[in-house]
């Protein structure tokens, strides 16, 4: 049996998973925090053992492994597998990660914006019947991904839908649709930063800041999708990332202020909607991606 390895690196942790030709999940490692580790060095060290022992652990022969798949936030040059200035990934700046990691394991790897490889994999497990699917990951940042017609849109230079960099009255897009929001808002608000989850679990309480909070992050999200909607006109808009476990929390705001600004929305049935794979669709998305670069060497 041959099979692929994915590894998801986030703002703030990476996990790694082994999966077989067909996109069947054989192992997933537990996550670890990157703010476990000093500096560039030992986080690649930590990631290189994460996924050595992953491959030990069940027994499988680096022959029969296919290739490795980064998933990380962007920008990169995915063509050059290289992170690039990239501001939810500090840690690691104009770092040629795919060439390192090619070196250290031994495998054949590949990186591409981890938006992208989610909206791959969605679209891969649950979304294949429609034509033009975004999927979009809220956490450290925020992070878009295109699918038409069952390919990756990536743009003429493999850098399309950074949208979240660009500029807002606010300032950059993603200040005030990502966890710093949430956070920040808190501070302001209880006097004391407090997490996304303790919020979510406040909303759930029924306390007035906490919806609030939620309340304001979703009339931001909002704002920023009927943008995207009038551009796009997607059929499928799939929200994964960390804030997506709250989305009941935004969900209404949300959807009321796309209404406001979206013709598209409010004339057609566009759906969007939680992941229910979330991580899951990323590693996916990975495969396909080593699976579809393998082919072109």
């Amino acid at each position: 049996m041959k099979y692929f390895v994915a590894i998801d690196i986030g703002g703030t942790t990476f996990n790694t998973g082994i999966f077989t030709q067909s996109y069947n999940q054989i192992a997933i490692s537990d996550k670890d925090k990157i703010r476990n580790y000093k500096g560039e060095e030992e986080v690649i060290n930590a990631i290189i053992n994460q996924v050595s022992n992953l491959i030990s652990n069940n027994d499988i022969n680096n022959s029969d492994i296919i290739g490795l798949g980064i998933a990380s936030p962007g920008p990169l040059d995915p063509k050059k597998g290289i992170i690039l200035n990239t501001p939810n990934l500090t840690i690691f700046q104009n770092y040629s990660i795919a060439n390192e990691f090619s070196k250290k394991l031994k495998l054949s790897t590949f990186l591409e914006n981890d938006a992208n490889l989610f909206a791959l994999g969605e679209w891969y497990t649950q979304y294949r019947k429609n034509n033009v699917i975004i999927g979009l990951t809220i956490g450290t940042g925020l992070g878009f991904g295109l699918i038409i017609n069952g390919e990756l849109f990536t743009g003429g230079n493999g850098m399309a839908m950074e949208y979240g960099l660009s500029p807002f009255e606010w300032g950059m897009c993603e200040e005030n649709v990502s966890i710093r929001y949430i956070r920040n808002r808190s501070k302001e608000l209880y006097g004391k930063e407090l997490s996304p989850r303790i919020i979510e679990n406040m909303w759930y309480e029924k306390d007035p800041k906490a919806i609030q909070i939620y309340n304001e992050f979703g009339e931001n999200l909002g704002f920023v999708l009927s943008h995207v909607i009038n551009m796009i006109d997607p059929q499928i808009i799939t929200i994964g990332g960390g804030l997506s476990k709250a989305y009941e929390c935004f969900e209404k705001s949300m959807l009321l202020e796309i209404k406001k600004y979206s013709p598209s929305f409010n004339k057609n049935k566009i759906i969007i909607s939680s992941s229910k794979l979330r991580e899951l669709s990323t590693m996916i998305g990975a495969c396909m991606m080593v699976e579809s670069s393998c082919k072109t060497l």
